[in-house]
């Protein structure tokens, strides 16, 4: 049997850096990749990611045909929530693979078989905890769990009759994690991938913290990412000297980036708020860590906190709250 399979369905145009994204992909021949969507441009798709063109009508209906009531499922944004299902979903594209998992398209891999090792697909039922990266044995049981009951509540059926955003997909406020741990199952929890904050214009990391509730975000660091033909590393100034981290993935969180780079298949080029760019040097040290660029000026903070004001006036004008 092969080993993982990550299911995309995407509806909409994909991010700009999206074939950055298929070339960190490309670089893990050991994975594969399937992705449903309605955006027909041209990507040079390599061969460990299978492309299905499908409407959203379509997939919907495909959503409702696993159902015996009546699903909400108006908008691309709440297949969040319909994640924990594509086990069921899409069983026919994935008999041949151990695990199945569903993964975000904001993010760059890093080498995934130095994380996820044979070992941790032999010990545990579900690798990772959240929406942006999560992978499930494949088994029957397991991918019809979304139905068992947590505390004596059948939890999908309120969230799959909802337009609602539940995070069903993820963190511990009665999601899947819930239900898994309830029915005693082996979940691997350690944080892997390099999650960046959303309200900051630069990149400063954040983990859940032991309550499973709460989330500790680092302080800014003199930092950069590098990724480095199938490697994704940060490299780290500091005690008067250069840390070398290596990293599963980078989740930009939706941010915004800017392509600096000449040829869009370079095999290592440089993370940066909020560009990909090429890198300075052949080899980071302590000697030439300041003549690298770690920022552009940019406005994320600031354009994200007008959005938000702006959908809050929005909302309290149309009388949102109270519907």
């Amino acid at each position: 049997m092969k080993k993982i399979v990550f299911i995309i369905p995407y509806f909409g145009k994909f991010n700009n850096y999206f074939q950055l994204f298929l070339n960190s992909c490309e670089k893990n021949p050991d994975i594969d990749w399937l992705i449903f969507t309605d955006d027909k441009r041209s990507f040079n798709y390599p061969k460990n990611v299978i492309v299905n063109y499908i409407s959203f009508y379509e997939i919907k209906n495909r959503f409702q045909s696993y159902f015996d009531f009546k699903i909400k499922l108006e908008f691309p944004y709440k297949l969040c929530d319909f994640k924990p299902t594509y086990g069921l979903v899409f069983e026919e594209y994935i008999k041949e693979y151990k695990f199945w998992g569903y993964c975000d398209t904001d993010l760059i891999w890093g080498n995934i078989t130095k994380f996820i090792t044979d070992k941790m697909i032999t010990d545990y039922d579900k690798i990772g905890i959240f929406g942006h990266c999560t992978i499930y044995r494949n088994t029957k049981y397991i991918n019809n769990l979304f139905k068992k009951s947590f505390n004596g509540l059948e939890i999908y059926k309120k969230v799959y009759t909802s337009n609602q955003g539940y995070a069903f997909d993820e963190e511990f406020n009665n999601s899947i994690n819930n239900i898994f741990e309830q029915e005693n199952l082996k979940i691997y929890y350690r944080e892997m991938q390099a999650n960046i904050y959303t309200k900051s214009s630069d990149f400063r990391l954040t983990s859940l913290n032991k309550d499973r509730k709460t989330y500790s975000i680092e302080k800014n660091k003199k930092a950069f990412f590098v990724w480095d033909n199938g490697h994704l590393y940060r490299y780290i100034y500091i005690d008067d000297k250069v840390e070398k981290n290596e990293y599963l993935y980078i989740h930009m969180q939706s941010r915004k980036m800017n392509i600096n780079l000449l040829n869009i298949n370079i095999s290592k080029f440089k993370i940066i708020p909020n560009s990909f760019d090429e890198l300075e040097v052949f080899e980071v040290n302590k000697k030439n860590f300041y003549n690298i660029r770690r920022k552009y000026f940019n406005l994320h903070y600031f354009k994200l906190r007008s959005k938000n004001l702006y959908i809050k006036i929005k909302h309290r004008l149309t009388g949102y709250y109270n519907s």
